[in-house]
């Protein structure tokens, strides 16, 4: 999924006042997140700016799993618009779905490192 398809998707299936610059913020947010999960290096991270410049690029995570940045898009916008019965329930939904993509790239071998949630207690 590109930039630009997401923020469509989300606009149809949670419609809201956002401009496109805070949506882009909140997709940078993520994006950040998820590039710290594949441990890519400071000069290969990505940050979108606009969508006449960015919205053709590939976000970083495949399909299926790209439904985590839909799930992260909608719980903000819940919970910037103080909605928060909402918000906890997409903000679950985007949990699940998270771990279900950190579970793919372990299971796939693809993490770089280990992932953030597991800690080493020796």
């Amino acid at each position: 999924m590109n930039l630009s398809e997401l923020i469509e998707q989300v606009k149809e299936e949670k419609p809201n006042a956002f401009k496109e610059a805070k949506l882009i913020s909140f997709i940078n947010e993520i994006e950040s997140d998820v590039q710290e999960e594949l441990d890519l290096p400071q000069v290969a991270r990505v940050k979108y700016v606009s969508i006449e410049a960015d919205g053709d690029k590939q976000l970083l995570v495949e399909s299926p799993y790209d439904r985590l940045y839909k799930s992260y898009l909608k719980a903000m916008i819940d919970y910037s618009n103080e909605e928060y019965q909402s918000y906890e329930n997409n903000q679950a939904q985007h949990i699940a779905d998270y771990k279900e993509w950190i579970n793919h790239l372990v299971r796939t071998g693809r993490a770089r490192s280990m992932p953030r949630r597991f800690k080493n207690i020796f």
